[in-house]
């Protein structure tokens, strides 16, 4: 945080999107869309001026006052909304027709598996270079970002407890919710996404011991984000955590934190096995 002083009064200014509140990141994300060192000069003085106003709320009689060297300095002050990514839970909730939407714990901590699994499929429709839906973003919110159950005191005490006071992820609900979330402005969407984006890449790094290096080389079997859906049916079969159903439930960390010793170990079972055979070869003078 940036203190800048004017007649006498100290004005906090953000120097980070943690340092933002819900209501300034929702006006500044859309701000971000304009790529600001390739406007002309006064178009970029406007845009880091309409940035200030929601950074650094003056009254205008103090505006209007300031010199053109104070208001370039001050709009200096705006650069880093182009230059840093969006890195944490932005707001807690957002409201539509009277109910609240609870966005999911930083680092996916209590969100399931099947809620990767649909968010992935719906992100890579939206973002795909040919004929991209863009109507899928609104699918991928309403994966997410889910009421608060009914039952959410009793569940909090049952032995089903997972953390996760949202009700269950529904596929029907979530396409029923997604119309009526084209009434988000584009600043709640970016916001979504940008705290999306975060997590799930912060994820896949973590996780990616669990994919084949040699695999990532070859054409993947499914080119829409069906194949986390897949890995959740294999688990499935397999009865660890029990049918279909019960896998989805399960937080996503421990489903893949099984993928990630599944993996491990049969790598270790495979190079043994090839220590194995090249001993064998060397033994027959092969």
């Amino acid at each position: 945080m940036k203190t800048v002083w004017l007649n006498a009064l100290a004005y906090p200014v953000p120097q980070a999107w943690h340092e933002c509140t819900s209501r300034q990141i929702v006006t500044l994300l859309p701000l971000t869309l304009l790529p600001v060192d390739l406007l002309e000069l006064k178009e970029r003085a406007d845009l880091k001026a309409r940035a200030l106003t929601v950074l650094m709320p003056i009254p205008p009689k103090i505006h209007r006052q300031l010199s053109s060297e104070q208001r370039y300095r001050l709009g200096q002050l705006t650069r880093w909304l182009w230059q840093t990514p969006l890195q944490h839970k932005p707001l807690d909730w957002f409201e539509i027709d009277g109910v609240r939407y609870n966005l999911p714990e930083p680092n996916y901590s209590n969100t399931s598996a099947i809620e990767i699994a649909m968010a992935n499929i719906h992100y890579l429709a939206y973002t795909r270079p040919e004929q991209p839906n863009t109507l899928a973003v609104y699918t991928l919110i309403a994966t997410l970002c889910r009421p608060i159950r009914k039952d959410a005191e009793t569940f909090r005490q049952s032995a089903d407890w997972t953390g996760d006071l949202r009700e269950e992820f529904n596929s029907v609900l979530a396409d029923e919710r997604a119309r009526k979330f084209q009434k988000l402005t584009i600043g709640q969407v970016m916001a979504v996404l940008k705290y999306f984006e975060w997590m799930n890449n912060r994820f896949f790094e973590n996780y990616q011991d669990v994919y084949d290096e040699d695999a990532s080389e070859e054409p993947p079997l499914y080119k829409n984000g069906e194949g986390i859906l897949t890995s959740l049916m294999d688990i499935a079969k397999l009865g660890v955590f029990g049918n279909f159903d019960q896998v989805c439930k399960q937080n996503v960390h421990t489903v893949w934190l099984f993928l990630r010793d599944n993996n491990l170990k049969i790598k270790r079972e495979t190079e043994r096995m090839e220590k194995e055979m090249e001993k064998y070869r060397d033994s027959i003078g092969g």
